[in-house]
């Protein structure tokens, strides 16, 4: 979810999931997909589903091919990677890029207005230019702004257009409202990020734990996805899925104890293959409560 380019090595099939964004391309899937489950039958979700992961890919990737020709001969974290892979993952991202528009034409009509703010904010949360001292500058060096962006960001992508493209018609608020109910879960999981990051972000950024110290994240967090985790429990049952209202529990359980464990300078893939692995994870516990009901 973060954008990040941390200074970790791991293996080879983590590399990729991670530093090639293949799992965070997977984690919009699946909370495009999760969002399908309260849909109109006819709404073409999976088509949907499939673009918006190509398309987080290619979006992710741009900015890295970007910033990556700057990177340090030592750096071994995403932009490392990413400069060592430039040729493979350049054509990878084109294709992918065009693979998405290709889909999502058809559907031009309703998305186009939520996805060009979401794809004009995406390229500059981190621009290839620099000033004079050689600091980069985005969107992602505003105070405050960076979780907030990635959270909109998300809730965007995976809820609010999949609302949109169905035969019914639903309001432009409504559309807002169920987005919004996902934010708390996507700012729980990007401030543990920030947590990972403390050490390494300029404080200039004042992200969340800069400001109220890890302890601090650690409970904004936690608070955030029991939010979260109340919102999707009275939606749930609001549906009748009273069981997949209890098991989705399950997911946010795994979600908590993971913000009560971050710790800032975790090097770990695995804390991202984690952190990330949520958005998959809990759309999965509920779609299991629906089918054991």
């Amino acid at each position: 979810m973060a954008m990040r380019s941390a200074d970790r090595t791991g293996g080879a099939v983590a590399e990729w999931l991670i530093h090639g964004h293949l799992w965070l391309a997977l984690a919009v899937a699946a909370q495009v997909l999760y969002t399908g489950l309260f849909l109109h039958p006819d709404t073409p979700v999976t088509r949907y589903a499939f673009a918006a992961s190509l398309g987080a890919f290619a979006a992710y990737g741009m900015i890295r091919l970007a910033r990556s020709k700057s990177a340090s001969e030592k750096e071994h974290g995403t932009l490392g990677w990413f400069r060592v892979h430039w040729n493979l993952m350049s054509a990878l991202v084109t294709v992918a890029g065009i693979v998405a528009v290709l889909l999502l034409w058809p559907l031009r009509q309703d998305v186009w207005h939520w996805l060009v703010p979401v794809l004009a904010i995406a390229l500059l949360y981190v621009t290839p230019f620099s000033t004079q001292k050689g600091a980069a500058f985005g969107l992602r060096s505003i105070p405050f702004l960076k979780v907030l962006l990635i959270a909109t960001n998300w809730a965007v992508v995976t809820v609010a257009v999949p609302w949109c493209l169905g035969p019914q018609q639903h309001d432009l608020f409504s559309v807002i409202a169920i987005a919004c109910m996902r934010v708390p879960l996507f700012l729980g999981l990007a401030i543990l990020f920030d947590i990972r990051d403390l050490g390494t972000d300029a404080p200039g950024l004042r992200t969340v734990p800069i400001i109220f110290g890890v302890n601090g994240a650690r409970a904004i967090a936690v608070l955030l996805l029991l939010f979260s985790a109340t919102f999707e429990l009275i939606f749930l049952r609001g549906l009748g899925y009273s069981v997949a209202s209890y098991t989705i529990l399950a997911g946010y359980a795994v979600a908590i104890l993971l913000a009560l464990r971050a710790t800032p300078g975790d090097k770990r893939l695995s804390f991202d293959l984690l952190v990330d692995g949520m958005m998959i994870l809990i759309p999965l516990c509920a779609w299991l409560g629906m089918k054991l009901a």
